[in-house]
């Protein structure tokens, strides 16, 4: 039941919402050729590429369609649901785990990610089976079992990297339940196996750190914003915040894991983690942490079942009346991240053929490759390298000289640019080059405005011709 609400919850409004920036290097980048693919891991983004990889296959299947790019995203939120779920029923209680599914597949927090065609859902889904395999490996391990433990590792690792921090959290766990020596031996050669598996990995996405130039050093609001994600309105933080307290105080193992030892480490660490480290090099944010949103929902749930003659029902449904709200205003199109789609839209409906078009920055390219249809018959008149030619999300352009060359010299005699929601007042050479030479040679004739996209039409400034002066005395030459 808890599957089938997440996948109720994923689906709802899913098809409404315009891909946003990074939705659209997702459509860009699984659309190209697997080799393609691999060129672009090379030179960036390689700790998506395993993700790109398997969203080509998806491609190929259900298009690139809003909805079909969301699928494997929704279909992760139903997997995590269950998997939560199991986990509860395994080491609580039945309806441990049926309160536990029930708030993971109605957190906000993981219903906004299954609605993204990145990988963090994915992320989720993984890393819960794996701590159902866990689960197995203290109850009955065998080496069939460690080993795909270790395949699942390395898949997670290899979807994205710092989903590895389960692994501390996981040991924690075993330590915690004074497991044999012998378990802590082949979990910890199946754990070295995975790492050694993904290593190439690590040392590639080491070249590419400035990918997270943008992340910022986090403070004590960062992790109340963190706290608030995973809970949503205050009044719910307060509810769920005093079920794990009371999960934590009285619940009852039931296997060979604690809901305790298993979910408090889980929750916390990779957090904790992350936090730290980015005091010294920004690496946080909150959506890098999603796998740890199950263990709050395993710990809630471990306190509400407490609750006698399922009377857990009342704080459910009151949970669910307070988050509705928020579910409406995520699944609003005004709400979400860019509107991509209506900015395409503006352009397939106002652009002529032979038209041209410039991008402020390159990357904002990729809403052109994530809604070709309505760029078809546009002059990219910067364009050197395609982006798959490149191995990157821009492509390469032309030199700032030659930029400026090629837009005044254009036959086209509309311009078309297209650029984020401001122009940032320090343009690199080349976006400044085809700000200047736009300016000079043209007259902005419109301008368009939607969420995260700004458009302006640009009209080619007609010359006069050179005016005829009589010869005095007023007579013209004959």
């Amino acid at each position: 039941m808890p599957a089938l609400l997440a996948l109720a919850m994923g689906l709802w409004g899913a098809g409404r919402l315009s891909l946003w920036r990074d939705e659209a290097i997702t459509s860009e980048i699984a659309r190209r050729s697997v080799p393609d693919i691999l060129r672009c891991a090379r030179h960036i983004d390689a700790v998506h590429a395993a993700y790109y990889l398997f969203m080509h296959g998806v491609v190929q299947v259900f298009g690139t369609g809003e909805l079909a790019l969301r699928l494997p995203s929704i279909a992760a939120l139903a997997a995590t649901a269950a998997g939560v779920t199991v986990l509860g029923r395994r080491i609580v209680s039945g309806a441990a785990g049926l309160v536990a599914g029930v708030i993971c597949a109605g957190a906000p927090f993981a219903s906004h990610y299954a609605h993204e065609a990145r990988s963090y859902s994915l992320v989720a889904a993984l890393t819960v089976w794996l701590t159902v395999l866990l689960v197995d490996l203290a109850e009955r391990g065998s080496p069939r079992r460690y080993a795909a433990y270790g395949a699942g590792i390395a898949l997670l690792g290899l979807v994205h990297l710092f989903a590895l921090l389960i692994l501390p959290a996981h040991l924690v766990t075993l330590l915690m339940t004074r497991r044999t020596r012998t378990m802590l031996r082949r979990w910890s050669a199946a754990s070295a196996g995975a790492l050694v598996a993904v290593s190439p990995l690590i040392a590639l996405a080491a070249t590419q750190r400035n990918a997270l130039d943008w992340l910022t050093r986090p403070g004590w609001r960062d992790v109340r914003f963190l706290a608030e994600s995973f809970t949503g309105p205050r009044i719910v933080a307060y509810v769920l915040g005093a079920a794990m307290a009371v999960g934590l105080a009285t619940a009852r193992r039931r296997g060979p894991i604690g809901v305790q030892a298993l979910a408090v480490p889980w929750l916390l660490l990779p957090a904790a983690v992350l936090l730290l480290a980015s005091q010294f090099h920004p690496v946080f944010t909150g959506r890098y942490v999603i796998g740890s949103l199950p263990a709050m929902a395993l710990l809630a749930a471990a306190g509400l079942a407490r609750l006698p003659y399922r009377a857990w029902v009342v704080p459910l449904v009151a949970m669910a009346v307070l988050v509705a709200p928020l579910h409406v205003e995520q699944r609003r199109p005004e709400n979400w991240w860019d509107d991509l789609h209506g900015a395409a839209a503006i352009v397939e409906r106002e652009a002529r053929p032979g038209d041209a078009i410039v991008f402020v920055t390159a990357d904002r390219r990729s809403i052109a490759e994530a809604y070709p249809d309505a760029f078809r018959g546009l002059h990219d008149v910067t364009l050197r390298r395609t982006p798959a030619q490149a191995g990157n999300f821009g492509g390469t352009e032309f030199a700032p000289a030659e930029i400026d060359r090629r837009v005044a010299g254009a036959a086209a005699t509309r311009v078309w640019l297209l650029e984020g929601p401001w122009r940032m007042p320090s343009l690199a050479p080349r976006d400044r080059a085809k700000v200047d030479v736009l300016q000079r040679h043209f007259r902005q004739a419109g301008a368009w405005r939607v969420r995260g996209i700004t458009l302006s039409l640009f009209q080619r400034e007609k010359v006069r011709p050179p005016m005829q002066h009589p010869r005095p005395g007023g007579v013209s030459s004959p």
